[in-house]
């Protein structure tokens, strides 16, 4: 072999070896570059205040930001592979599974509050789950990112309940009172079950308010409404619908069980107040479910029809539509 051919070999060599160095350099400085733009994604969600995780199509855990790691009290090393169970309550296990199964199974994002109950503490988390998908389209698990809105759900259950009662008596009033039995007129007729209405007020109130004052007042009422709630059942619903002027919704109550239970409420209306309140007594009118009724106000026109002519023979009686 001549030396010209042996120069040649070798500078072919020589090429072949620098376009690979090439090559490899380019490799190395785009992993390189790849690595360094992950550790500045993860840096990032390192600073977000909401706890963000990965999972793969068996809920198991491959990655999560350093707020999900603290809350868990792990690394990012020893989460992995570990579930939900491994955390959390069986009963929010179940929630958060559910969740994360509707996910995978349908491929579109949810959201849902999970609400976490211990005998510690009370927290409620919005949760946003979405499914995650490699280069070729396909499934490889779900990204999850949860907020902590305990305070908000507080609120927000303190400005229902203030909307919804009475607070006074603490019970429903008339218009959270005027659902609940709309909602049971349809189920009744639905079902063909019965239920009865009562409509009671306080005889002769406005006198109580002026020879006693409104604060004596205000106690006789409270006292109206504790004996109400004494006397009925965990189904029935009791609400101040006006001034002096009560209801009681009675589910699943024929006219006869619901009149009996009228004038117990009348009776011990009339008892002695250890409070020293004044004595007071109450006129009631009870209406039941009819089967050419379309609408629950006709009931209730009923009862309202029936508490006045309770009125009208004297007060202090009951009086059935």
């Amino acid at each position: 072999m001549s030396l010209e051919i042996v120069e040649l070999f070798i500078s072919i060599l020589l090429l072949i070896i620098a376009v690979l160095l090439v090559v490899n350099l380019n490799r190395h400085s785009q992993q390189q570059a790849k690595k360094m733009m992950l550790n500045t994604y993860e840096l990032i969600l390192d600073q977000v205040d909401a706890y963000i995780y990965l999972k793969d199509t068996q809920c198991k855990y491959v990655y999560a930001n350093q707020l999900t790691l603290n809350f868990f009290g792990v690394t990012l090393e020893k989460l992995k592979g570990t579930s939900d169970s491994d955390y959390f309550p069986d009963n929010v296990v179940e929630i958060l599974h559910g969740n994360d199964t509707k996910v995978l199974n349908s491929q579109h994002k949810i959201s849902d509050d999970v609400v976490v109950d211990t005998t510690a503490s009370l927290v409620v988390y919005h949760d946003v789950k979405q499914p995650v998908y490699n280069h070729k389209g396909v499934l490889i698990g779900l990204i999850g990112i949860s907020t902590d809105i305990t305070a908000d759900y507080h609120l927000r259950s303190k400005l229902e309940q203030l909307a919804n009662t009475d607070p006074l008596t603490g019970l429903f009033n008339r218009r959270s009172f005027t659902s609940f039995c709309e909602h049971e007129f349809f189920r009744s007729t639905r079902y063909f079950r019965p239920f009865s209405l009562m409509i009671i007020d306080i005889d002769l109130f406005k006198l109580v308010n002026d020879t006693y004052g409104h604060l004596v007042g205000d106690e006789v009422i409270k006292r109206v409404a504790n004996i109400c709630g004494e006397h009925v059942r965990e189904a029935d619903v009791v609400a101040r619908i006006g001034g002096e002027e009560f209801a009681i919704l009675l589910p699943n109550t024929d006219i006869d069980s619901a009149y009996i239970l009228a004038e117990r409420l009348r009776v011990a209306q009339q008892q002695p107040d250890e409070n020293q309140a004044p004595s007071i007594t109450i006129s009631i009118g009870v209406a039941t479910l009819c089967s050419q009724d379309k609408a629950f106000l006709e009931v209730f026109k009923r009862a309202d029809n029936a508490l006045y002519s309770s009125k009208n023979v004297g007060r202090n009686s009951v009086n059935v539509a």
